[in-house]
């Protein structure tokens, strides 16, 4: 039911010519994707008691001239417009809240400033000719370096992603899941020791279901890499298990962030007759679908569209998750920001999944090993416990719906949705120990 997109020739020929001409682009210091935030504030706001919290929710749901980057039950982070910043301040001080400001564009420029990208840094793709397993390693790390210190556009995704199927053909699948509402590919990796024998369990793996969220589809392009180069190391890890991959869910939206809005969350769903444009595919799959932290609003970050499992980008996870679904034994998605790491379930706050025990156990695994590269410490639990209650995850989907036993959401680090050039190996690399750990005990099931 899946098209193999084939990697043609010219393609490795023109990938480190584009992919030098993409990365300037989107290494610019011009503020082309934040016209339209001058004036507007960060707000990093402590709320102690539920109705601060509950304000908070409602916030998130219901207005649309704010935009939350994080909401936990005393904490959250927020901008806001000019026009609708003195209200929002005279009901926060009737709260009796506190708060700390900072005009976005000084945060974003402080950012850019700390964020200089070295020519030598950019990733050469593999040309012909230059692809045979016998090429020296240090050559292929160098690459990979380079590859993994900067945030590539779509297209250059793409290619990296072709040229790893062309690379190791016999343990690695390019294709596609279907196409954006823009008519991008949902392009997908399939890694497996032996590509003529079917695997019996499959550990899926996606990001970017939030355009603006870059760093997570970095982290699942290394898991893609390292695999792959190291495939006798992870032998006993991939041994009856495929590992399937959906680095750029919302392919649109992504593209959207680089060229017009950073801050951009949903898809580019236009709707006619209708200034507002996107919906939250996080809050679109079909379990307890609109039931609580989502709108029909189509104007507000969190809507949830026309209906379960509208959008082109859901509906091609879902085929593939409903199809197979007696062999997926993970469902993993990958967002920022936060460091969290949530099981099951979601949509209310006070219910509990029936195999609670084994999931959290997991998690904490999970996190443990993530903590062990450089100390960075996640939260598990519930999003409904640990953030708000929302409905229409994935990982409520994956664990309700369809019965997939272990299913999480990750929440990376990377604050302001921003990591340093220089810092984005290193979120990968610990982001990598907590994906094998998660691999591995899908050979439980």
């Amino acid at each position: 039911m899946f098209y193999k997109i084939v990697c043609s020739l010219w393609l490795c020929l023109a990938v480190l010519t584009c992919s030098i001409d993409s990365s300037s682009s989107s290494s610019s210091s011009s503020f082309n994707n934040l016209a339209g935030y001058e004036g507007y504030t960060k707000y990093t706001v402590q709320h102690g008691d539920e109705s601060a919290f509950q304000y908070m929710v409602d916030l998130q749901t219901n207005d649309t001239e704010v935009d939350f980057w994080l909401l936990t039950r005393n904490m959250s982070v927020l901008t806001v417009g000019p026009k609708r910043k003195p209200q929002l301040e005279s009901r926060l001080l009737e709260l009796d809240v506190q708060y700390q400001t900072q005009p976005l564009m000084d945060l974003m420029a402080s950012l850019e400033g700390n964020s200089t990208y070295a020519e030598e840094d950019e990733y050469e793709e593999c040309q012909p000719g230059d692809c045979e397993s016998d090429r020296p390693h240090s050559r292929k790390r160098r690459q990979a370096r380079s590859f993994f210190s900067r945030f590539p556009r779509y297209h250059e995704i793409l290619n990296f992603m072709s040229n790893l199927a062309a690379r190791y053909p016999l343990y690695c699948r390019y294709e596609s899941l279907g196409r954006s509402s823009e008519g991008r590919h949902i392009a997908a990796l399939s890694i497996s020791l032996n590509q003529r024998v079917r695997p019996r369990r499959v550990a899926y793996i996606q990001a970017a279901t939030h355009g603006r969220e870059w760093i997570t589809t970095q982290t699942v392009l290394y898991l893609a890499y390292e695999l792959l180069t190291n495939l006798r190391a992870f032998q006993r890890v991939l041994n009856d298990v495929e590992v399937f991959l959906v680095p750029l869910v919302n392919p649109d939206g992504y593209e959207y962030t680089h060229t017009t809005d950073r801050f951009w969350r949903k898809n580019r769903h236009r709707y006619a007759g209708l200034s507002c444009t996107g919906v939250d595919i996080n809050r679109n799959f079909g379990n307890h679908w609109n039931y609580q932290g989502a709108s029909q609003n189509h104007c507000s970050e969190v809507y949830s569209g026309t209906s379960p499992n509208s959008e082109p980008e859901t509906a091609a996870v879902v085929r593939y998750l409903e199809f197979n679904r007696h062999r997926v034994k993970l469902s993993l998605d990958v967002h920022s920001f936060g460091k969290f790491i949530f099981y099951p379930y979601g949509y209310a706050r006070n219910t509990v999944p029936p195999t609670v025990a084994t999931l959290r156990s997991v998690a904490l695994r999970a996190a443990n090993q993530i903590g062990r590269y450089r100390g960075t410490r996640y939260t598990v639990g519930t999003s409904a416990s640990i953030l708000y209650e929302a409905s229409g995850s994935l990982d409520d989907f994956a664990y309700g719906s369809l019965g997939i036993p272990l299913s999480y959401t990750l929440e990376l680090p990377g604050e302001e949705f921003h990591v340093s050039p220089f810092d984005i190996i290193h979120v990968c690399k610990e982001t990598f120990a907590g994906f094998i750990e998660f691999i591995r005990h899908v050979s439980l099931y």
